[in-house]
């Protein structure tokens, strides 16, 4: 791909490599909004409104260099997908969600987004995101900034029942204290090892495994870890022609087969199988 970057946009010559519908809705955000222009994308206090424009994409902003590292463009995609590529398995996804990039979120927005996301669905998810911004975040104009820690211990678990969070009311509350105590080094998780980072991230109300998995690669830019939910299940077993239901076994064997690619493997196949519903046509 290739790109520009300017005082108030950044401005994509060559999407190839880059579908901003794939990459924002395959799983990996919550908090933009469809427009008639493209997107609107928050991240933290950050804003950008993405125009779709024939072949070019146009991302307004007032930080750049925000963008570019959340959008992840110095990584080479088309590097990536030739090595998955050499798995035969891996050929449909990539050609089907070829545009997908996984973008460098926050760690503790991720955190929240993600408890929140258990058995939930995505208007759901992103209205109680939206109702946490609106009440504890900044006001930044147009928008609401994501809490920052500080502004999230001060929320009262009830508020989290009041917003419909259901059961995990209690699992934010009580992370969100955790986190601020120092009970869990959200901080120093980037310098542990994968499996170092996962027992920390799972000493937190409500996260197990794939949901771990799913902050490790979505807030650390952690690749060597495979978020394993149904639709990965189903795409395992219709791959491999198994009938196995352990999703931590499922998980690591696709790590130990794709090793550090295993995270880009991950969004291909799972937006291919949710997307074309492939697992139930079996």
């Amino acid at each position: 791909m290739k790109y520009e970057e300017f005082d108030d946009y950044i401005l994509v010559t060559d999407c190839s490599d880059f579908d901003i519908k794939q990459t924002l809705e395959c799983g990996q955000v919550f908090r933009y909004k469809v427009r008639d222009f493209g997107y609107t994308i928050y991240s933290l206090d950050q804003k950008a409104d993405i125009y779709c424009q024939n072949d070019t994409i146009k991302i307004f902003t007032n930080n750049t260099k925000y963008f570019v590292k959340y959008f992840d463009f110095c990584t080479n995609y088309d590097r990536i997908k030739s090595s998955l590529e050499a798995y035969p398995e891996l050929k449909e996804s990539i050609r089907f969600g070829s545009g997908i990039r996984i973008l460098r979120s926050d760690p503790l927005e991720m955190i929240i987004e993600f408890i929140i996301s258990q058995n939930n669905n995505i208007p759901r998810i992103k209205s109680i995101i939206e109702k946490i911004c609106e009440c504890y975040g900044e006001n930044k104009g147009d928008y609401y900034a994501f809490p920052t820690l500080k502004q999230l211990e001060s929320i009262p678990r009830e508020f989290f029942t009041s917003i419909k969070c259901g059961y995990r009311d209690s699992y934010l509350y009580e992370s969100i204290q955790m986190i601020a105590r120092g009970d869990v080094d959200i901080y120093g998780i980037i310098n542990m090892t994968t499996h170092e980072s996962r027992i920390e991230l799972m000493k937190l109300k409500g996260v197990g495994r794939k949901v771990a998995d799913c902050i490790l690669l979505f807030g650390y830019g952690k690749t060597d870890v495979f978020p394993t939910d149904t639709w990965v299940v189903k795409a395992y077993n219709h791959i491999y022609n198994k009938q196995e239901t352990n999703a931590i076994k499922i998980s690591q064997y696709l790590v130990d087969r794709f090793g550090g690619l295993s995270g880009y493997a991950q969004q291909y196949l799972f937006y291919n199988m949710r997307e074309n519903k492939i697992g139930e046509k079996l």
